[in-house]
């Protein structure tokens, strides 16, 4: 049986509905919003015969329970997905009685969904609404196609609208759309998707509706594609200018910092910066890997380093492997190796396992660790999360297992349920989990929570520390973190 088929039969009643979210809000998150875009088509008529019939239940859940908050945003987000209009207004005016806060692309959403008119109103509406998903792009989503498609979802309900009884005042709604989006500041919502599907011929409103959203359809499902991983468990960089020029600087992080700031200042743009999608996009090009350390690397050191500290109360001498999942290039490995040099710990390092589907960060990962450790076996697996299986792990029960996950947890593109069966299954033994991510929302937040509670059925199970600090709350910095870190005897 499918989730939704678990929802809808646990919407007897609130409290029923209630626990039910409760126990399973990673498989409804799953569903709901890390689920492809394709996968959950299949659903969509379903999903559509629950909101609005059921929304009496569940609109008298407790909402000071971020678990239940989750499910209604999940609902929202589905609805905006979907184009469903009368489930979305119904949906964002529950979440405005309630306080729960949406996020700009789904707020973005409400001004061309919610009380439109006339067709000036979306027009009018506009400026608002470029803003919103461009704050979106660089700060909250984690997919630049989520905003394209929201995007594309604006003018496609002018299109479908005011199409047939006004054609002329759509040409004139596109052409302002194009020119608001030429600006140099919002330049980097122009994917070329957007600029294609804005040109299409709109004589027939019915077939270019239609064609639009064939195309969006391909473009949602595209995104969650890689490129060919490479299956050699011994990926590193070598030979290239960059590993020659790491051999000359000290085994500090913020040496790496260093260098790597003066080799993007030779190349630095806009479109490198924007190409990041605010550090989450899987990385493809040498200048990127540059602008991802310049751009983020001291932030990302502060982070991991907070969250290591509160290991000096353990003492973990005997052998570890450390394990770093969706580790870019390596950066938290290569601060924990940091943190474990400046302690002069005895601690023997059996290897080092990273995971990642970038290629060419991958390489560099290797390439960075083998600088600050020289003995440990490096071991790559060229995979995103969903593709790894139970053969690609081989640990060693009696060794301390590390499991890094930094700026990885709070991430859609994955299926949480899955990855904890995974650990679950391949981790017996004792390990520390040391979980950092910026803080995004609540929802967001709540990801990182399910997953920790995933554990706290093991009578092992000691959270060592917990941290959520907003902009401002980081007592020093003007930067945001979300901490939690555990022991558990899987």
């Amino acid at each position: 049986m499918v989730v939704i088929d678990d929802v809808i039969n646990s919407s007897n009643s609130s409290d029923q509905l209630s626990n039910f979210i409760g126990n399973n809000s990673t498989l409804i998150y799953d569903f709901f919003i890390s689920q492809s875009y394709d996968s959950l088509l299949k659903y969509r008529e379903k999903i559509a015969s629950y909101i609005l019939p059921y929304y009496k239940i569940y609109r008298n859940l407790d909402f000071t329970n971020n678990k239940n908050r989750l499910f209604v945003l999940s609902l929202l987000d589905v609805s905006e997905r979907f184009g469903f209009h009368g489930e979305f207004q119904d949906l964002y005016n529950l979440c405005k009685r309630k306080n729960i806060s949406i996020g700009s692309r789904l707020e973005a959403s409400s001004k061309f969904l919610v009380g439109i008119r006339r067709i000036s109103d979306y027009s009018n509406r506009m400026p608002e609404i470029i803003d919103l998903l461009a704050f979106s792009f660089l700060h909250e989503e984690d997919s630049e196609e989520k905003v394209i498609a929201t995007l594309v979802h604006f003018y496609t309900e002018v299109l479908q609208n005011f199409g047939n009884e006004n054609l002329n005042g759509v040409k004139e709604f596109r052409a302002l759309l194009l020119e608001s989006l030429s600006v140099d500041d919002k330049k980097f919502l122009v994917h070329s998707t957007i600029t294609e599907l804005l040109n299409e011929t709109i004589d027939d409103i019915n077939q270019v509706y239609n064609s639009i959203h064939r195309k969006l359809d391909l473009l949602l499902e595209r995104s969650r594609e890689f490129l060919p991983f490479d299956v050699s468990s011994h990926l590193i960089e070598l030979g290239t200018e960059y590993s020659q020029m790491l051999n000359s600087i000290q085994d500090r992080f913020l040496e790496i910092i260093n260098l790597c700031a003066s080799l993007y200042a030779n190349v630095a743009s806009d479109d490198i910066f924007y190409s990041l999608q605010r550090g989450v996009k899987v990385l493809t090009e040498h200048n990127q890997l540059l602008a991802y350390i310049n751009s983020y690397g001291k932030m990302h050191y502060a982070k991991v380093m907070s969250a290591f500290s509160i290991l000096s109360n353990h003492n973990i001498t005997s052998k570890i492997e450390i394990y770093d999942w969706g580790c870019g290039q390596g950066l938290a490995s290569v601060c924990f190796l940091e943190y474990l040099n400046d302690r002069a710990e005895t601690t023997e390092i059996e290897a080092i396992t990273l995971i990642e589907p970038s290629e060419i960060a991958l390489k560099r990962a290797s390439l960075h660790i083998r600088k600050f450790n020289k003995s440990a076996g490096i071991y790559t697996i060229n995979k995103d999360l969903d593709s790894l299986n139970n053969n690609d792990f081989s640990p060693n029960e009696t060794n301390i297992k590390i499991q890094l996950f930094s700026n990885i947890l709070d991430i859609d593109f994955f299926s949480m349920t899955d990855l904890i069966l995974k650990i679950k299954r391949n981790f017996s033994g004792l390990n520390y989990f040391i979980c950092v991510s910026p803080y995004v929302s609540d929802y967001k937040t709540q990801r990182l929570d399910d997953f920790v509670e995933a554990f706290e059925n093991y009578d092992s199970f000691d959270l060592i520390q917990s941290v959520t600090e907003r902009k401002g709350e980081w007592n020093g910095t003007s930067w945001t973190r979300v901490i939690r870190v555990f022991k558990v005897k899987i």
